[in-house]
C-alpha cells in the first residue's frame, strides 16, 4: 500500500468562529493561552521583551474571548431555563399534538 500523497504533518485550526459548541470553543481557546503562556515565559526567560509584550497582548485578546463565550453560554442557559418554566402547553406548537391518535384503519 502507498500512501505517498499524505503530509508528513497536520496543520493547526484556529477556532474563532464558525460552528461548534461554545464549549468546545472556550476549550479551545483555553488550550491557546495556556500555550501563549508558556511561549511568554520562554520570551522571558530569554530576555525577549518584545516578544513578550507581544504575546501578553495576545493573551489578554484570549482572555476576552473566553469570557465572552462564557457570558454568551450563560445567558443561552438563562434563556433556556427561563423558557422551560410556566406552561408547557405554552411552548409547544399548536399542531405538535393534532392527529397523534388518528386512527388509520379508515
Amino acid at each position: 500500500m502507498n500512501v505517498s500523497g499524505i503530509g508528513g504533518s497536520i496543520p493547526a485550526v484556529e477556532m474563532s468562529g464558525g460552528s461548534g459548541s461554545g464549549a468546545s470553543k472556550i476549550k479551545a481557546l483555553e488550550q491557546k493561552l495556556q500555550r501563549l503562556t508558556e511561549e511568554k515565559k520562554e520570551a522571558a526567560r530569554n530576555k525577549d521583551t518584545e516578544k513578550e509584550k507581544k504575546l501578553e497582548q495576545e493573551i489578554e485578546q484570549v482572555k476576552k474571548q473566553i469570557e465572552q463565550l462564557k457570558q454568551k453560554e450563560k445567558k443561552e442557559e438563562e434563556k433556556e431555563k427561563s423558557e422551560g418554566e410556566g406552561n408547557p402547553a405554552e411552548s409547544m406548537p399548536q399542531d405538535s399534538l393534532t392527529g397523534v391518535y388518528l386512527d388509520r384503519r379508515a
